[in-house]
């Protein structure tokens, strides 16, 4: 436990940390205390190392640069492993230790199942050499909206003639539960679905997945917005501009994931000031941007702490919400008005639900529904 180590040895008190995050100072007055706790005996409260959302905060904020979230994951890998010699059987965790995170394993093994993953390998187009590179719209956005991945897809293969698209999960719900051998399985899997494609480069369209992969791999990335403003600086097909903002106020929520990507947080920025809306920024943004409440699988620890942690997100807002991470709109959508960056460029927002319900049952049909789509689509 290398983080839990560092921060008992090294951890002044500063308070930093605890002042930003709303976990930390529910649980703890340093981070000293949960460090001794979970060194004493990691399954002591369960709870704990679960409702921290991974988010990255706490280590942006602290001049030794420690980060209690990282210790949160040691923790949660350590559950996640036998103390004896003889591994863990198959499941235990979630069958008998942590039950509540039976629902996630599910999820898992559902997004990797034949019913929900397409391989669509790149083609010659016109005649010309095949490309290679993959659409990657990752889970959370197609069980959003199929109708978003679709346009998305087709704006691509207008810009980048060939391109193939995949879906499939890139495992990081398991690597944030700390079960390390399926999230290796899972991603490796998908690792070797590009490879058996031949493909080099991966759009995505999750900043996630843009995460999982730059940590993981050495495969050439790029996302769907850093295409649309290359293409703009071209002058080709650039930013499609469906809806003209008018100077409307918005405030850009910021994944956790892209706080150490100046590019993709800038790039955000220049679409929706290209499409005419005025951006009142919140408190927290760009660098210390706050979680939505959801990441981490922080839900299945404390979930009071976490929907109070939503709450307290979106009073920041000076405008309607706007995310570039699926699975944020969908946090958001309870509270506030929310919607993903693609609504406002690919649809006319003004006719978006922007204040919704979460269904798990909708995810999944839109998420069959899309990859049915796609087997039609030529």
């Amino acid at each position: 436990m290398i983080e839990t180590q560092k921060i008992l040895d090294s951890c002044d008190d500063c308070g930093a940390c605890i002042k930003s995050c709303m976990f930390l100072r529910y649980y703890c007055d340093s981070p000293k205390d949960l460090a001794k706790r979970f060194k004493r005996n990691p399954m002591e409260n369960i709870e704990i190392p679960y409702s921290c959302s991974l988010c990255g905060l706490c280590k942006q904020v602290c001049h030794l640069e420690l980060y209690p979230g990282d210790m949160c994951l040691e923790t949660r890998r350590k559950i996640f492993t036998s103390s004896g010699k003889e591994p863990l059987p198959d499941d235990f965790v979630y069958d008998f230790v942590i039950p509540k995170l039976y629902g996630f394993k599910i999820h898992q093994d559902l997004s990797t199942s034949s019913l929900f993953t397409l391989s669509r390998k790149p083609e010659p187009s016109n005649g010309g050499t095949v490309p290679r590179s993959v659409f990657f719209p990752g889970c959370s956005l197609p069980a959003y909206s199929p109708s978003l991945v679709i346009k998305s897809y087709q704006y691509l293969r207008k810009t980048m003639p060939g391109i193939g698209i995949v879906l499939n999960c890139c495992g990081k719900p398991s690597r944030d539960l700390g079960d390390e051998v399926r999230f290796r399985k899972m991603f490796d899997n998908t690792v070797k679905i590009f490879s058996d494609l031949g493909v080099e480069e991966v759009v995505v369209g999750c900043i996630n997945c843009h995460k999982i992969f730059r940590e993981n791999s050495d495969i050439k990335l790029r996302t769907l917005y850093d295409v649309m403003l290359e293409k703009d600086i071209m002058l080709e097909e650039g930013v499609p501009r469906s809806v003209s903002g008018g100077g409307r106020i918005v405030s850009i929520h910021d994944s956790c994931p892209a706080r150490d990507r100046p590019d993709i947080l800038n790039s955000v920025r220049e679409i929706m000031t290209q499409l005419g809306f005025t951006i009142e920024e919140m408190r927290y943004k760009k660098k210390i941007t706050q979680c939505c409440g959801a990441g981490g699988c922080a839900p299945s620890g404390n979930k009071t702490l976490t929907d109070r942690h939503t709450r307290e997100r979106v009073s920041q807002a000076k405008g309607q919400i706007v995310t570039y991470c699926a699975h944020c709109r969908e946090r958001f959508s309870s509270y506030a008005p929310s919607l993903h960056i693609l609504d406002y460029i690919f649809s006319d927002p003004d006719k978006k639900h922007i204040i919704e319900n979460r269904d798990s049952w909708r995810n999944w049909l839109n998420r069959w529904y899309l990859m049915k789509r796609l087997q039609l689509m030529r």
